[in-house]
């Protein structure tokens, strides 16, 4: 996974989540600067493919992030009795949990040999097809969850669990939660295998979290279609939708990602996401005294 795709497909993919006004609040002109955004990434990509993220990154902070941050340099210096109110980003336990965790792993694999080097990976667990088909090393659809190709893998990983996880966590509680984190995650795995063993897919060795992250995001949806009447549910449907058309497309165009662990971990969450119960807490005031 390079760092120039990896920079190219962000700049894209935030830019587009403003112009179709997921992300929220917006400012007036935000979605004007995200269309020039856009604009140059494609030029970007037409004219100067092999540093095409490096120039979309700079348009993208320029005109997105760095005005973001001084908005809110602003807001907090003027209205600084309020901040304690404002939606941060904070770990829930079993998420907090789960990143000290791969962190763990991710550190053993730079003292085993390195987080790049193959045959660490190979040792310490990837989900190598065909040792798992014919050798029958079942520990390996586990193992290769918590391992990482290189130090930008785990970063986005652990962004993306640390963005998407904790406000489900508080949902569904944290037992739950580790449950449909890990199973996606197996789910994922075992997809692999078995579209390996139907010949439908060629042997491959994988690793990373991302099986478990697209779960989370599966069990979003599955607990969101089936509990419509939480609050913001129908809001957050529909970022969920345009997350996973987003990740299918940078799946599409980027040959190092498996689509079929994504796959595979999404409908494993969805279907967890139709079974579990919200937490008595989380549920309306009028929902939960119906008999």
């Amino acid at each position: 996974m390079e760092l120039n795709h990896v920079l190219l497909f962000t700049a894209v993919a935030t830019s587009a989540l403003i112009l179709l006004q997921a992300l929220q609040p917006q400012t007036p002109g935000a979605r004007a600067r995200a269309g020039i955004v856009l604009i140059a990434s494609a030029l970007s990509w037409l004219l100067a493919r092999s540093i095409a993220g490096w120039l979309s990154a700079i348009v993208w902070c320029a005109l997105l992030v760095v005005p973001a941050f001084l908005r809110r340099r602003v807001q907090a210096a003027r209205f600084t009795h309020h901040q304690s109110r404002r939606p941060t980003v904070t770990p829930s336990p079993v998420v907090l949990t789960l990143i000290i965790i791969n962190i763990a792993v991710f550190i053993l694999e730079l003292l085993a040999g390195g987080s790049t080097n193959e045959l660490t990976l190979h040792r310490l667990g990837e989900l190598d097809t065909s040792s798992v088909i014919y050798r029958h090393q079942y520990w390996r659809l586990l193992a290769a969850l918590f391992l990482h190709y290189g130090p930008i893998h785990i970063f986005f990983n652990l962004f993306a669990l640390l963005l998407l996880g904790p406000p489900l966590e508080r949902q569904i509680g944290g037992l739950l939660f580790f449950v449909c984190y890990a199973v996606s995650g197996l789910g994922s795995s075992i997809a692999v295998v078995l579209l390996t063993r139907l010949r439908l897919l060629d042997p491959v060795q994988l690793v990373g979290a991302s099986g478990c992250i697209m779960g989370v995001v599966g069990t979003w949806t599955g607990f969101l279609l089936r509990h419509r009447h939480l609050p913001l549910a129908r809001q957050r449907l529909r970022n969920i939708f345009i997350i996973v058309l987003l990740q299918l497309a940078f799946d599409v165009i980027t040959p190092q990602v498996s689509m079929s662990a994504h796959l595979g971990g999404l409908l494993t969450g969805f279907l967890l996401g139709l079974i579990i119960p919200p937490k008595p807490s989380c549920l309306p005031a009028t929902a939960r005294f119906r008999f």
